[in-house]
């Protein structure tokens, strides 16, 4: 493994761990995302992204976002 994919490979893993540690708000989710507030109101009340309902605020796993992540990583 030449160095250049050692250092992917460790930023892939740092940002699968860090997505495993937040959860996001509605409005984190739509910029994340690049989508509008409503639109992820949307997919959380369709089913489509996981979500729980505390207080009354919406709390997002981002670790079910792996493949933005993943994309985000590789096109920086």
């Amino acid at each position: 493994m030449s160095q250049n994919e050692m250092i992917e490979a460790n930023l892939k893993a740092l940002a699968l761990f860090d997505a495993n540690n937040t959860c996001l708000t509605v409005d984190e989710c739509a910029k994340f995302l690049k989508v509008h507030p409503k639109t992820i109101t949307n997919r959380i009340n369709k089913g489509k992204i996981k979500a729980e309902f505390l207080g009354r605020i919406w709390r997002i796993p981002k670790i079910q976002f792996v493949k933005e992540i993943i994309s985000e990583l590789i096109q920086s």
